[in-house]
């Protein structure tokens, strides 16, 4: 992770797209990539630490509530439903260091669309952000995340610290 001046992290937007192993992370400036990596959940809190002052878009894992039979084996279905539930936790773990730390954060729904399309398919992901090193699908996620996560009017970015109560 290279250093970033302070003054410079308030134009940086950090996306984050949990994971049990390794969260796929990407951080953006003026809505450009600058970079793309992913990192276990002990070094996702010392990247927050590390970016006090970016904005960080993390997809709410959450959102979906059920885990739908997949029309697998029940002990498939099982092992789904519980990596599932190990994910939400790491998710649930981010956005509570996030507000520890009181960092600019908003959740997002899993991106739909032309963005899921994008994450899938590393070549319409390039087409769309001009990213052409190597990534995998979660580090596409974190990108899009960070790029067009915010577009919801209702993600609104404040600092825990700033929410009205």
């Amino acid at each position: 992770m290279e250093a970033i001046k302070q003054k410079e992290q308030k134009d940086l937007v950090i996306g984050i797209d949990p994971d049990l192993e390794k969260s796929g992370i990407a951080i953006t400036g003026h809505q450009q990539i600058l970079t793309l990596f992913a990192l276990p959940f002990s070094q996702v809190v010392a990247l927050i630490e590390s970016y006090p002052d970016a904005v960080f878009v993390v997809e709410d894992v959450e959102y979906n509530k059920p885990v739908f039979n997949r029309h697998l084996a029940v002990r498939a279905n099982l092992k789904v439903a519980q990596n599932v539930g190990m994910v939400k936790a790491v998710a649930r773990l981010i956005i509570n260091t996030l507000t520890e730390k009181d960092c600019r954060f908003v959740k997002v729904p899993p991106l739909k669309g032309r963005f899921k399309q994008a994450k899938k398919d590393r070549a319409y992901f390039s087409r769309l952000t001009g990213w052409e090193a190597g990534c995998n699908e979660d580090m596409r996620d974190a990108a899009l995340l960070a790029l067009y996560g915010r577009r919801n009017p209702k993600a609104l970015v404040l600092r825990p610290s700033e929410v009205p109560h």
